[in-house]
């Protein structure tokens, strides 16, 4: 959102610029110093920087309202707050990662693997004590029957109070089916394991090698950034000594606007491919320490 506010502002000055290049080139249109064209380039590059200052401004107000709902209100709520503009907030200098295991224990993908795993290993234990014997109380507090009235029924008198045991020797196919099946399971939950983490691995990498793009990506920006600013001083001093024109010298100017909206889009680029990292890294965010 702050790269989309500042990348209107920059559009907004180059906007000024180019209307002042389409008056003057229109005007030596008129004084039969240039053809027409010029000026349909002019009114051309004029429309197009309209056009991205319309985007910059969509963009602006769609990232305010996620930022809004991600915040737990509704949106347009926090557009007063966040109108200001203000700078990227860029990656820490360092950042402490941990050995791999600590990079498994940190990812939620992979800690419920993990639990998933757990659950069905411990359902094949569950399958194997169905071969062993049960001890049940049949009827009503062991007594037999299913109404008060069987109690006092002699014809039910052998039944009362006896305790059965039940045995599944005869049913060993059955029981052999579910720890088969709950041993299925378990293989499925161990390769479901193995391939969340090599995804995770792979992830990592992904974001790691993103980020180190990204870096690179940015000192090229800010390469490109100073050497507009150095044009554009020596077209200043150019213009000044009557060297160049004032729409020569715009040009230069909406050239050096153009490098600086570059360079911001690349540091808001370093930040989101921050943010991949810091989630396949599984770093989350903590809250800053308050002095008590």
């Amino acid at each position: 959102m702050r790269e989309a506010q500042f990348r209107a502002d920059q559009y907004r000055t180059q906007i000024k610029l180019q209307e002042e290049v389409l008056a003057l080139t229109y005007q030596r249109y008129q004084q039969g110093a240039l053809p027409l064209f010029p000026v349909g380039n002019a009114n051309a590059e004029l429309e197009v920087l309209k056009s991205q200052f319309a985007e910059a401004e969509a963009d602006t107000a769609v990232l305010l309202d996620a930022l809004a709902i991600l915040s737990g209100r509704i949106p347009g709520s926090t557009d007063e707050d966040l109108s200001t503009p203000r700078d990227i907030p860029l990656p820490p200098d360092e950042v402490t990662v941990g050995d791999p295991a600590s990079l498994i224990a940190r990812r939620p993908d992979i800690r419920a693997a993990e639990r998933t795993l757990a659950a069905a290993t411990a359902r094949i234990g569950v399958a194997e004590a169905a071969r062993f014997p049960k001890l049940s109380f049949m009827g009503i507090l062991g007594l037999g029957g299913s109404s008060p009235d069987d109690i006092f029924d002699v014809g039910e008198f052998s039944a009362l109070a006896i305790p059965r045991l039940e045995w599944n020797f005869l049913d060993f196919g059955r029981v052999d089916a579910s720890v088969d099946r709950a041993g299925a399971v378990r293989d499925e939950a161990v390769a479901n394991y193995r391939q969340t983490v090599l995804a995770a691995l792979q992830d990592a990498e992904r974001a790691l090698a993103r980020f180190g793009q990204q870096r690179v990506a940015l000192a090229a920006s800010a390469q490109i950034k100073s050497q507009a600013d150095s044009a554009a001083d020596l077209n200043r001093q150019r213009f000044a000594a009557g060297a160049i024109s004032k729409a020569d010298l715009n040009r230069a100017l909406r050239e050096q606007q153009q490098a600086s909206a570059d360079l911001v889009r690349a540091k808001g680029a370093l930040t989101l491919a921050w943010i991949a990292l810091q989630k396949s890294l599984g770093l989350g965010w903590q809250e800053p320490v308050r002095d008590q």
